[in-house]
């Protein structure tokens, strides 16, 4: 699956896949109280931003996380050596 091809998914089959094949690297918080996790899926990436009341605000698909500060300061890469 290609992200464009994940990106036309409902919101339900995007997170049934996320569930399903989804690989947990890294998560963030907001100034807002809002949590953002980020998984590797079929070669690129999905946030997962969750509302300050656990409610998923948004998921969304992303080719390079490499090009955000927000998780180049916290993903530990050492573990692939």
């Amino acid at each position: 699956m290609t992200i464009v091809e994940y990106n036309t998914l409902s919101f339900d089959g995007k997170a049934s896949l996320l569930t399903k094949y989804g690989k947990y690297l890294d998560q963030r918080s907001t100034g807002e109280g809002a949590r953002v996790m980020i998984y590797d899926l079929f070669g690129f990436y999905v946030e997962v931003c969750y509302r300050f009341d656990r409610k998923v605000q948004y998921l969304r698909a992303v080719n390079n996380i490499f090009e955000s500060e927000h998780y180049l300061n916290s993903i530990n890469l050492i573990h692939l050596n």
